[in-house]
């Protein structure tokens, strides 16, 4: 495991406690994990990027230290809900517009965030997606 200082953070948000990691100034950059991943997943990214980037990478509701909500996956653990929490913790965190990179699930969060609330995403960067649908 690396040495560098990790700085754990956690925020209520749409019903759950979420896990962050968050470090660097600048602007916003949120790391977005696949499965079945958590935001350690990003570790050797972090230290670089905080250089230049504000760098925030949560564990996605059921992942890492965040909340696992009891319910099926179709209850607890759709789509919206993660759009949901992520939008609540860039509230609290009082974050207007971000740079996303995201991977796998992280993806279709960061997908479906961008084409609900394009006003709030600066870039987009994501790969692996395993979302049918992508176009216009």
């Amino acid at each position: 495991m690396s040495t560098f200082n990790w700085n754990h953070q956690y925020a209520e948000v749409n019903g759950i406690r979420l896990h962050y990691v968050r470090h660097g100034e600048g602007m916003p950059l949120v790391l977005l994990h696949g499965w079945p991943e958590f935001w350690f997943a990003w570790h050797k990214n972090i230290p670089v990027l905080a250089s230049s980037f504000d760098v925030i990478t949560p564990d996605l509701r059921g992942f890492g230290r965040s909340d696992k909500p009891t319910g099926s996956a179709a209850e607890a653990y759709t789509l919206d809900h993660h759009v949901a929490d992520l939008l609540g913790l860039l509230d609290i965190l009082g974050l207007e517009r971000i740079g996303i990179v995201s991977h796998d699930i992280g993806a279709m969060v960061a997908h479906q965030l961008a084409r609900l609330h394009p006003d709030r995403v600066a870039g987009l960067f994501f790969f692996n997606i395993p979302y049918p649908g992508i176009g216009a």
